[in-house]
This record gives structure tokens, sequence and C-alpha cells, in this order.
């Protein structure tokens, strides 16, 4: 029954907040891990503990240890003189922590720290340490850090304890919380699960933390040495100890915006042993209950202002291969926020509902939802039915697979269209009226601002990209997708079949230039490029999924390449085009106020780690920007005078169709790159394209080129005598550099030219007649300086 029905609403809040209250303290073992005092301190000296990449030395000082829970040691405070060391297993973690610390090596003397672990780290250090010492100190110490990883960390560690705790046989963790001398707030973490299991497989992270406002750096990252020594290092490991395998979710908003739901889950374990499920799910949407199986459970939510990460306690552990449902009741305020003119800007959009693994399992989709009647819900999915209920508005909707949900909301107006070439309707939802922020400069803007106007201009872009991507990259999984506006105004986001587009896509050319007189251009360029580029997100991050954070370029780069594959065919002449590319190259080698390029931050395999406070543009740069042009240079490699993009197009169909309501890797995609390579793509005579993925995907080097030419008649024949130069590379460096004639107007690519390092190809070709220009990479075919 769909909780919005029931008459006592307010009541059924009040049992939600005493529910989560008493489930959090619902098991024993959780309680005694979040309380456990300082119970037992010694003097330590010269203790040495060894922890992959990481060594941590303990000087001298003083070590307690807390109560053990179970019969295990698994939290221990320490003040005194200590160090911590690590070299990264790597040379490409030591660039990357070389360009944010200037050293290739972690050297950080600390003077108190935090353990939390699961391992043999205190029969470690009790084997060694010396006689007992005072714990009153230590306490105090203790107490500090819990008090602040609570409040900013959001990860529930004594939720993780618990985990490896109920598991009979899981390898231990080993975390370590430091205040240095030089770094006052400095994580290590050795997680055989996943150091954090939200970024990827890699086992090993050292972390500096920085203030609130400013983003932390994560200054390596990495498998377990014995992997990148055994050549077994790869981001297709999976940790995970479930999966999702579908979804019913039953949603109310009311009026004011407060929602409520159920979930019911029904997953499979991957892996014996778990009693531990942790779940997404916004720390503002409270839970009331949870059912395993019909039994009542308890569950992990800490209050919403400090480590409010949700897990399920199961009361035995799981049988690999077993399925199970799990059912929650939670309900809370923030997900949907109030803008004006019927604009809700709807929030977290990954955890408005309580999931799993995030973006990564595809899973079934049973939803209904239920609003009030002045307004209009779109989900992602089909429409099953939609029905009246006194002043509420019902709908259901369903999916086969989806790695993620989501949902817009407002006083909408709908259009549609069907496409029968791709048999595919196309909606676009919009308001008639803009958010209050917007509406406030009508004045200065010059008129009245009406979203609503303009949705059969997306429409069009909507259904003009889908078509091109329909012929470049396959058929699509949907027979009908929501183009919607947003209150946000220059940001645009894709969920499965449901694209929201910013407020700027619903401006006409002449409010956008009085609104935004300063940046009329680029806003343009935003505005013509969104609609391609959040659609063709059905493919890239939808269709074909990615699975760690080093492989999202394969979604946001192959975006970012679809729009100009959208400008290229639909425009008139290749000027849009061309200018896309400009942009790209500009955004990617322009240096920033601090004198910093994009592009020099660390390669494409590094993703979301790029983002530092003095070079915040680059992972947008690299991984947006420079992802497209990996992938705009294979299409140039690629093409055939006779067949043109064809082998592209196959491979790219290939690649979808090996991945769909999948998830690729940087490695599964080079494998379906060498299965359609060219011979003249084979430069090391291997089969291989890894020259290719290490000089563009895992390394940083832009090459710098140089045409010199003249065309002289030889014995009645115009030939082109002359040279092309490489430069600023590695001596290993090879690539395929385009030549094109212009031969009175008309251009023509006459082949490539095979360079490999510093050095300088000759020239001697024969042609037709003497050219207008001899140009290198007029399709901006090669990304260079």
């Amino acid at each position: 029954m769909s909780l919005s029905r029931a008459t006592g609403r307010a009541g059924w809040l009040a049992l939600t907040l005493l529910g989560a209250t008493a489930a959090a303290s619902g098991d024993s073992t959780y309680q005694s891990l979040r309380q456990a005092p300082v119970a037992e301190a010694f003097v330590v000296e010269n203790i040495v503990l060894h922890r992959d990449a990481g060594v941590i030395r303990l000087k001298s000082g003083t070590i307690g240890f807390t109560a053990p829970v179970d019969g295990r040691d698994t939290a221990a405070v320490f003040s005194g003189e200590g160090e911590f060391t690590l070299t990264p297993a790597t040379a490409m973690e030591k660039t990357y922590l070389k360009s944010l610390t200037e050293q290739e090596s972690v050297a950080e003397t600390f003077d108190r720290a935090v353990f939390y672990f699961t391992d043999d780290t205190g029969k470690e250090i009790r084997g060694q340490a010396k006689t007992k010492a005072s714990e009153t100190k230590l306490a105090d110490i203790l107490k500090d850090y819990r008090k602040r990883l609570r409040n900013e960390s959001g990860t529930n560690i004594e939720s993780n304890i618990l985990a490896d705790l109920y598991h009979v046989g899981q390898p231990g963790f080993f975390s370590i919380y430091l205040h240095g001398r030089k770094h006052s707030d400095l994580q290590f973490h050795l997680k055989p699960r996943g150091a954090d299991p939200t970024l990827g497989p890699e086992e090993v992270m050292v972390v500096n933390v920085q203030p609130v406002g400013v983003l932390d750096e994560i200054w390596y990252h990495a498998h377990r040495e014995s992997e990148i020594k055994g050549g077994t290092a790869t981001s297709d490991e999976d940790h995970r100890a479930v999966a999702a395998e579908s979804y019913t979710l039953d949603t109310s908003l009311a009026r004011n915006d407060h929602l409520s739901g159920t979930a019911k889950l029904r997953f499979k374990a991957l892996t014996a042993g778990e009693r531990v499920v942790p779940m997404d799910l916004v720390p503002t949407l409270r839970v009331a209950k949870v059912t395993l199986d019909g039994q009542e459970i308890p569950f992990i939510q800490e209050d919403k202002k400090d480590d409010a990460a949700l897990s399920i306690v199961l009361p035995k552990p799981l049988e690999k291969g077993g399925t199970h449902e799990v059912a929650l009741e939670y309900a809370g305020d923030k997900v949907v926020r109030k803008e004006g003119g019927g604009n809700f800007a709807v929030g977290a959009r990954e955890s408005w509902y309580p999931n799993l693994n995030t973006f990564h399992d595809h899973a079934k989709f049973d939803l209904t939802f239920h609003v009030p009647k002045a307004y209009t819900l779109v989900s992602i999915g089909k429409l099953e039915k939609q029905w009246a209920e006194k002043d509420l508005v019902s709908s259901h909707w369903v999916t086969d697979s989806a790695a993620v949900a989501g949902f817009n909301y407002g006083t909408f107006k709908k259009k549609s269209v069907s496409d029968p070439q791709l048999g595919i309707t196309v909606e676009g939802y919009a308001t008639s009226e803009a958010p209050d922020y917007l509406r406030m400069g009508e004045i200065a803007g010059g008129g009245a601002m009406s979203p609503s106007a303009l949705i059969d201009s997306t429409l069009v872009d909507a259904q003009n990209a889908l078509r091109v991507y329909a012929l470049w990259f396959g058929k699509p999984n949907f027979d009908r997708i929501a183009i919607t506006q947003q209150p946000e105004f220059n940001f645009g986001q894709s969920w499965p079949s449901l694209v929201y587009l910013p407020m700027s896509a619903y401006l006409d050319s002449t409010q956008r230039w009085q609104l935004m007189q300063g940046i009329s251009t680029s806003l343009t360029n935003f505005v013509e490029e969104v609609t391609p580029h959040e659609v063709s997100h059905q493919y890239w991050g939808h269709m074909v999924g990615w699975s760690t954070y080093h492989d999202q370029w394969l979604s946001e780069g192959f975006a970012t390449f679809s729009a100009s594959l959208f400008l290229q065919v639909t425009k008139k002449d290749l000027g849009p085009f061309q200018h896309y590319w400009d942009e790209a190259h500009k955004e990617l080698l322009d240096k920033n106020k601090y004198g910093k390029r994009a592009n020099d931050a660390g390669p494409i395999w590094m993703g979301m780690r790029l983002i530092t406070e003095k070079n915040a543009g680059a992972y947008r740069g690299v991984v947006y920007e420079k992802g497209a042009y990996v992938l705009h240079m294979l299409r140039q490699m690629m093409r055939d005078q006779k067949e043109g993009d064809k082998p592209f197009m196959a491979m790219m169909r290939d690649f979808v169709e090996q991945h769909r309501n999948g998830n690729a890797s940087t490695e599964s995609f080079q494998r379906v790159v060498e299965k359609h390579m060219t011979p003249a793509m084979n430069i090391r005579g291997d089969g291989k394209m890894d020259w290719f993925f290490k000089e563009w995907v895992y390394g940083t080097a832009i090459p710098k080129y140089k045409l010199e030419y003249t065309t002289v008649e030889e014995n009645g024949k115009t030939m082109l005598k002359g040279s092309v130069s490489q430069s600023d590379v590695p001596d290993d460096f090879a690539m395929l550099v385009p030549i094109y004639f212009d031969f009175d107007g008309q251009v023509t690519r006459a082949g490539s030219a095979k360079i490999t390092g510093n050095t300088t190809l000759p020239l001697n070709i024969a042609l037709p007649k003497k050219p207008r220009k001899v140009m290198l990479n007029y399709m901006h075919d090669v990304l260079e300086q």
C-alpha cells in the first residue's frame, strides 16, 4: 500500500524518527564498537608495521587499545613520535604524487594517530609493546578523532568493522588517521574489499584531507603491490558481495515536498559469509523499518549530521548464489526543492531511494509515484498506468534494465513526437514559467520567459541526435525518452530514458543575450551542445556503463565526442565542428590563473583525482575533452578512402553490443579496438594497441608538429618535398599523422606519416597538380600543441 494513502502520515513520520534511533542501537556488537573506551595502554618504542606499500614506524610514545569486541582488538590511539612512509608501486602513481607534493614518495612524521583495523595489528603491537601506561591523554585524543571523523567523513567506520567481525574468514583491513607535522589530516588505508568501494577495486589509498570547502587530495590509490608485480591488477576486479536484481519503489511527494517511500530490493549474494550490507541513501531520508524475506532486522543509520551511511545487518551469513528480498520504509525532506513558477530542483538523484552499488548493478525497476494533482512527475522507464485519487495523481513506470532510477517534477506542459525510423517516442516536458531567480530578471531581460515555448526545439535536437547515434552506435535499448527542463541554469544530466536539460536550453537567443551579454557566445555554444551530449549518455553511461572512476571517460569523453559528431552531421558546413574541437583544445591546453594546464594534472586514467584546488578544471579538460580526442583520433586513424567511417562505426557497434546493460573498462574497450584495428594501426607489429593507450590514456605527453614543404616541377610532375617533425614527446611515442592537400578549395586527405619519437620524417610525394595548401591534422586528427 502507498504510504501517502494512509490518513495518519504525521504519526507515521514520528514512528520513523523513533524507529531510526532504536534500530541504530539494535545490534549490541555494533554499539560495543561505537562506544568502546580506551581500556589498556602501553609504552612503545621502534615498532614497525609494514602494510603493503606503506610503512608505519612508532618511534616512541604510548598506544592505547579500546576494549576488545568479540575477543578482537579493533581500534588503537597513539601519542608520541611516529613516521609514515610510502613509495608508490607504479610509475604513474609516482608521477602523480610528485605533481601534488613535489616528491615521488610520502614521508610524514606525526605526533598522534588513530588506528582502526580487523587484521592482526593488535597482536603485532602488543607483542612488541613494553610496560603499561596511562590512558587518560589517549582517551581525549580518541574522543576528538571520533567526533571529527563522524561529523566530516560520512563513512561509518564501526559499521565497516562490524562487517569484518561478522564475516568469518574475511581478510582484515587496516586504516590509520594521522596528525602529521606537515599535513595535519592524512589517512592511509589497506582494505581487501576496496579502500573506497565507491571508486573502484583498488585496495590501497592515501588521502590528504583538506579543510571544509576544499577538495581532498587522493595521493595514492592502487592495487596491492603483489597484484601489480604479478601483472594481475585490473579495474575489472570485482569486490561486490551482493548485486541488485530488481527494485520495487513506492514513493509519495507531499505539497510541502516531504518524501516518503517503501523500497523492495531483490539481491543476489555474489560471495558467501556476508552479514552487513551497505546501502546508499541520502541522510535526510530516515529509515523506520527494514525486513529481510519478511523478517524484521536491525539496521545502522546514525544522525543525518554524523556518519549516516546506511547498512543493514542480516541475521545470518549469506550463501553464495542465494537471493533475498529486503524491504525498507523511509521518509524525510530535501530531495525536492521549490524554485518558483512550478519548477522544482530534484536532488539526491543517486540516493533518493535505498540502493546497492550505484551505477554498477543493472537491475529491473518497478516504480510507483503519488504526487499532488497540480504537478506532473516524469520517471525513467515506460509509463504503464496513471490514475487520480482524491487530491493525488499516481503513476506506474517499469524498465527492464537500469543502473540508476530518477524522476523530474513540476507543472510541466508536454509535447511528444514519434519517430517510426527509430521506433522511439520522444517526449518533451517544460514549465510555462521560469524559476524565481530568472523571473526576477525579466525586466532587465526584456520580457516574460516561458520555457515550454522552446519544447519543439529541444525535441528536434533530441530526435536528430538519436538518429545519428543509432546509425553510428547501434539500436538503443528504449522506445521512449523524456527530455525535461530543470531549474539549474547551465548543468545537464542524463538518466536512463530521462534527460534533465538546463534552463539555458529553454531561452531563445534574444533572452540569452539580454541576460548574459558578457558570455552569450559561449552560452550559445553550450546550448547547441548540451542536448546531443546528454542524449548520447543513453549509450555512454546507461546502455554501456563504466567499471570504475578510471573508466568514466568511456562515458563523459564518449558523450563529448558524440556531440561533435552531431555537429558535423547536422550542420551545413564544418565550421561548428571545427570550432568545437578548437574549444576542446583550449580547455585542455590553455593555462589557468595558476599557470597550470588541465592536461598536466595527470592522465585520463586518473579520472576524478585530477580535481585539485589549483587545477579544478582538470577533470573536465582531461576526462571530457581529451577523452573525446582519444575516440576522435581512433576514428580518424580508421578512416578508409573507400569505406569512410564504416570500420569505426562497426567497432563502436561491437563495443555497445559486447557491453549492453553492463559495464565497460578501459581494458575491455582496448580489446574491442584491437579486434577492429586497421593494418596501419599495428605500429608495433604485435596486434596490440598498447602503444596508443599508453600515450593517450595512461600518459600526458602532447606532441608538437612542424610541417615544412615546397613544390617543384620534375620531369613534368609536381613533386612535394619537405618534412614533418614531431617533438616534445618520449622517444618511443609513435603516431600516424594525416597529411591533407587543398586543391582549389577541395581538401583531400592523402595519407598518414608514421612518426616515432622526436624526429623528422622526409616527404617526397608526387601530386596530380600544385596544391593551394598542404596541412597536417586538418580535421583535428591528432591532439597536438
